[in-house]
C-alpha cells in the first residue's frame, strides 16, 4: 500500500491581480522521486513556497503525515524534516563546510560549542555524499558541484524527509550530475522523499517515479515516466506548439567588422583573435572551464588586457572597465542575473531604467512619464509578464527577470551584446521566446555574443561558432558545419595535450 508523506489538497495562492496557484492537489509518496515541471511562471515556485512555509496560502490544506500543516514557517518546516536546497545556493562564502552545515543549527556541550562532535558528524556526512574533503575547507574554494553536496549535507544533518531539490543540476558537469543521481537514489532508498524540479526533461525522465506538470497556476497531469517523452512533456508543460529553434537555413551576414581580437592576451584568456561581423550571433562553445566567461569578461572590461589589440567599429579602442564598454555601446547579459543582473528588491521600472537615467532625465530630474513609457513599450516588446511596474523583481519568474536584464540593457542603446548562458535555469517556452529576441535584434543591425553550455543550442542559434579549450579558441565553424561530437572533441583538445604533457 502506498504511503504518502505530504499531501496538497486544493491549494490557491492569489496576489493582487494574479493567481498564482489554482486549485493544486499532488500527493506525494514516502521513498520516491517525484519531479515538478512546467514553464517559468507556472507555479512551481510559489507550489515550494507553499510547503516550505515562506508564504502563506489563499486556501486549500497540506497534509503532512497524516496530519494538517497549520501556522506553517520556514523553521517549523524544517523542523518537520522538510528541507529545499534551491538553484542559487544558501551558504556563507567566507565560512568553513562544518561551519555552514551547522549554521544555526550548532550543538553545544553545556555553553560550550561542540566543536568535536560537529568535525566528526560533518565527516560522516561528507562521506555520505561522496565528498572526500577536509569539513574545515571554505566554500569559496569549492567548486559549484561540491557546494550543492554541501547543501544536502546540511539537510542530511536536519534528519531530512522531504528533499526538494530545485534546479540541481543548472551548474553541474556531467560527472557532478551522475554523482549526484547517485546520491539522490540512495537517498530514496533510505526512504527520503525527493520533490524534484528541473527544466532538463532528459534528467527528469531519467530519475522520476511520478512527474507532474504544472500550467498556469493549475495541475495539468501527473504520469510515471514510463509513459511520457520530451515531446509529449514539452507539448503539456506549454500547451502549444513550439516553434522549432533550428535556422532552415543560413543568413546573409553584412561583412562589416564591429568587433575585432587581434592576439589578445588577460590572466585567463591567451592569444585570442576573432571578429564579430554586423548582425550576426557568434557562438562560443566549450566545457566548463574552458574560459568562455573569461572571453566575455575580457570584452566587457572586467578583465584587464595584458596584450593584443581591440578594434570597435574599425578603430583601436583600450577596453580598462565595464563603463569604457558601455561607453562603446556593448552590453553585458551575465550568466549569474541574480546577483549581478539584477536589483532584485527593485521594481520592475527600477530594474529596467537604473542603468540609462541619463537617457530619460533633463538638468538630473527624471521624466517619469517619458521613463514609464519608454519601460512598457520594451516590456511589451520583450513579452515580459508582470503585474505593475512597481512589482519587485524578486517575485517574477526566471525567464522574466532574465528578459529584464535584456531590456535594461535594450535601453542603453547598445549594438553588441554578449548573452552569458541566457537560457539557464528557464524553461522551453521562455527559451524560445529569448531565440526570438536575439533574432529580432540582429535584424535591427545589432551583434551578438552567446555562451552557452547546451552545444545544441549554440548549433541550433549561432551563425558562426567559436570553439575554446583551456582559455584558447581552438576552432571556428559556420553552424552549417558543427556537430556537439566536434564542439566535444575540439574543446577537450587541449585539456588533453595539458594532462598529457
Amino acid at each position: 500500500m502506498k504511503e504518502f508523506i505530504l499531501k496538497l489538497e486544493n491549494l490557491t495562492k492569489e496576489y493582487p491581480g494574479v493567481v498564482a496557484l489554482n486549485n493544486v492537489s499532488i500527493e506525494f509518496e514516502k521513498g520516491k522521486i517525484h519531479s515538478l515541471v512546467g514553464e517559468n511562471g507556472a507555479g512551481k515556485s510559489t507550489l515550494i513556497k507553499l510547503i516550505t512555509g515562506a508564504v502563506d496560502k489563499t486556501s486549500g490544506k497540506i497534509y503532512y503525515k497524516g496530519n494538517e500543516i497549520e501556522n506553517n514557517s520556514p523553521i517549523n518546516s524544517l523542523n518537520k524534516g522538510i528541507i529545499p536546497v534551491y538553484q542559487e545556493l544558501n551558504m556563507i562564502p567566507t565560512l568553513s563546510i562544518v561551519e555552514n552545515i551547522f549554521y544555526g543549527n550548532e550543538k553545544t556541550n553545556g555553553l560550550i560549542l561542540d566543536k568535536k562532535y560537529m568535525l566528526k558528524k560533518t565527516r560522516e556526512l561528507l562521506t555520505e555524499v561522496g565528498l572526500n574533503i577536509s569539513p574545515e575547507t571554505k566554500i569559496r574554494d569549492m567548486g559549484i558541484g561540491n557546494q550543492q553536496l554541501v547543501e544536502i549535507s546540511k539537510a542530511l544533518v536536519r534528519n531530512v524527509e522531504v528533499l526538494i531539490l530545485d534546479e540541481p543540476t543548472a551548474s553541474l558537469t556531467d560527472n557532478e550530475i551522475k554523482n549526484l543521481f547517485h546520491i539522490i537514489n540512495k537517498l530514496k532508498t533510505d526512504g527520503v522523499t525527493i520533490i524534484y524540479i528541473s527544466h532538463r526533461l532528459d534528467e527528469v525522465l531519467e530519475i522520476s517515479d511520478t512527474i507532474t506538470v504544472l500550467r498556469d497556476g493549475k495541475v495539468i497531469d501527473s504520469k510515471s515516466p514510463t509513459e511520457l517523452d520530451e515531446e509529449m512533456l514539452v507539448n503539456l508543460m506549454v500547451g502549444r506548439d513550439l516553434i522549432r529553434n533550428k535556422k532552415e537555413k543560413e543568413k546573409e551576414i553584412v561583412s562589416q567588422r564591429v568587433l575585432e581580437f587581434k592576439n589578445v592576451n588577460t590572466n585567463k584568456i591567451k592569444d585570442i583573435s576573432f571578429i564579430l561581423l554586423k548582425g550576426e550571433i557568434l557562438g562560443i562553445a566549450g566545457l566548463i572551464g574552458s574560459g568562455r566567461t573569461e572571453l566575455a569578461e575580457a570584452i566587457f572590461g572586467v578583465d584587464e588586457i595584458l596584450s593584443g589589440e581591440v578594434f570597435i567599429g574599425g578603430k583601436q579602442k583600450k577596453i580598462k572597465s565595464p563603463r569604457d564598454a558601455i561607453e562603446e555601446n556593448i552590453a553585458f547579459i551575465t550568466e549569474d542575473r541574480k546577483s549581478l543582473g539584477l536589483l532584485l528588491d527593485l521594481s520592475v521600472l527600477e530594474n529596467v531604467t537604473y542603468s540609462s537615467l541619463e537617457n530619460i532625465s533633463k538638468i538630473g530630474v527624471i521624466d517619469k512619464r517619458k521613463e514609464e513609457k519608454l519601460v512598457k513599450n520594451i516590456l511589451e516588446k520583450l513579452q515580459v509578464k508582470y503585474s505593475t511596474l512597481g512589482e519587485k523583481v524578486l517575485n517574477l519568474s526566471g525567464g522574466n527577470q532574465q528578459k529584464i536584464v535584456i531590456a535594461k540593457w535594450l535601453l542603453s542603446n547598445a549594438s553588441i551584446f554578449i548573452f552569458d548562458e541566457p537560457t539557464r535555469g528557464i524553461d522551453v517556452g521562455a527559451k524560445e521566446e529569448i531565440y526570438n529576441i536575439l533574432r529580432s535584434l540582429t535584424e535591427e543591425g545589432k551583434s551578438i555574443i552567446m555562451i552557452s553550455s547546451e552545444m545544441q543550442e549554440v548549433i541550433n542559434i549561432s551563425d558562426r561558432i567559436l570553439v575554446m579549450s583551456n582559455g584558447h579558441i581552438v576552432s571556428e565553424y559556420k553552424s552549417s558545419e558543427i556537430t556537439s561530437e566536434k564542439i566535444f572533441i575540439d574543446s577537450a583538445s587541449l585539456l588533453k595535450e595539458q594532462k598529457n604533457g
